[in-house]
């Protein structure tokens, strides 16, 4: 035993895996070839035991409302570690062929993922003095999807938010319950989308005029995927936009049916 302080021990573990988490993620970023055969259902795997500890998580600061600060900076710290690895599965899924990737449909609460997505994004955001707004209207049920699925839809859709805003603006996500489904809007403040783009806007490799070159940074075809996979959870992903007044995005997930 080296006598240390419990408190500094637990301190310079959590440090320790968050620089081994950020080296991780830039070695992902170095690697150049994928087994697409294999990394969906890996990713699938890892994703159902971050929600495991998510949900122990969030007991956790039920438990404990009112924590001494050193302890609930230790589990800001495991919060911010398990965002972090739950955003590095979903690029691992992003980067395999869609239609190969498994889907487990279950009981998932829209507004505690989208809510754990805006978490994730605010420090992008507050970097060009954008504001993420997430909004929830009145009662939610559960929607019958993936959740690994939702969360890469989530997560491109926020991604181009903050990339495409201009600096100052405000990011409105809102979750409601809507006919038929569970229904996002992920609505932005950026240069907006000619009917042409809209057009074009979920092909794999679309180049919208108002956009960069690349929709998602890491495939070129992010929308495309996210479209796919919505699709495949039989909902819906459309959007709606004019030049210079910004874009929104919608996508309706389902309830879950009897026979489910």
């Amino acid at each position: 035993m080296t006598g240390r302080d419990p408190r500094l021990l637990v301190a310079d573990l959590i440090e320790n895996a968050a620089m081994e988490l950020y080296n991780a993620l830039a070695e992902l970023d170095r690697v150049p070839v994928y087994d697409n055969s294999v990394i969906g259902l890996v990713a699938h795997a890892m994703n159902n035991y971050l929600s495991v500890s998510a949900a122990a998580y969030d007991l956790i600061e039920r438990a404990i409302p009112d924590p001494p600060r050193d302890v609930a900076t230790w589990l800001e710290g495991l919060r911010h570690l398990g965002t972090l690895m739950r955003h590095t599965v979903d690029r691992l899924v992003r980067d395999s062929p869609p239609d190969k990737f498994p889907l487990k449909p279950e009981e998932v609460d829209v507004t505690i993922l989208m809510e754990r997505a805006c978490e994730y994004y605010r420090p992008r955001a507050r970097e060009k003095h954008l504001e993420i707004v997430c909004r929830t209207v009145g009662e939610v049920p559960p929607a019958w999807v993936d959740r690994v699925a939702v969360a890469i839809v989530a997560d491109n859709l926020l991604a181009n938010a903050v990339r495409f805003s201009d600096p100052g603006g405000e990011i409105v996500i809102q979750v409601m319950a809507g006919p038929g489904g569970v229904v996002c809007s992920v609505r932005d403040h950026g240069p907006g989308l000619t009917f042409f783009d809209q057009a074009k806007l979920f092909e794999y490799a679309a180049t919208p005029g108002a956009l960069p070159i690349n929709i998602d940074a890491a495939t070129g075809h992010g929308l495309a995927i996210a479209k796919h996979l919505i699709d495949r959870m039989d909902g819906k992903l459309w959007a709606e936009s004019e030049p210079g007044k910004g874009a929104s995005f919608f996508f309706r997930l389902p309830y879950r049916r009897n026979g489910s």
